[in-house]
């Protein structure tokens, strides 16, 4: 089967303006294909600022074109709570697990991951983590 896009992440996101608010996700498992690779539409970690805001498509996923994590994308959102999340990859995936884009009032805790991914799984631009238990902090990368 031929892709012509790295597979999407879950997403939870609002439009400039008009945020998503009180987001809670519990007791979650999701299996992601991975596979991604950097020959495909690559959209780096460090150019977050680029993934395009595209109002004209919401809500639909295409609307981002290429995103930069495997497991969750969280852009423009008031308040979210995720607890007891497992996420497992079905092949390797260089992209994080989650990226949170303008979010505030993040709380992490109960995350669980493929045990070979650990350091800068969860990205952080422009974004308050409120809480996130020991294990989650050890994920955690901010950038700008």
């Amino acid at each position: 089967m031929t892709f012509f896009h790295n597979p999407f992440p879950s997403s939870i996101s609002g439009i400039p303006g008009h945020d998503i608010e009180n987001v809670k996700l519990e007791n979650i498992e999701i299996v992601c294909p991975g596979r991604a690779t950097r020959g495909m539409a690559y959209m780096s970690v460090s150019r977050l600022k680029d993934v395009p805001e595209n109002e004209k498509g919401y809500p639909e996923f295409t609307m981002f074109e290429e995103l930069p994590s495997w497991g969750f994308y969280v852009r423009h959102v008031k308040e979210i709570q995720m607890h007891n999340i497992k996420l497992r990859l079905q092949e390797d995936d260089f992209r994080p697990a989650f990226v949170f884009d303008r979010v505030s009032d993040v709380r992490l805790s109960g995350i669980s991951l493929p045990e070979n991914k650990k350091a800068g799984q969860v990205v952080l631009r422009q974004t308050s983590l409120q809480s996130a238990d020991n294990a989650v902090k050890e994920y955690v990368r901010e950038v700008e």
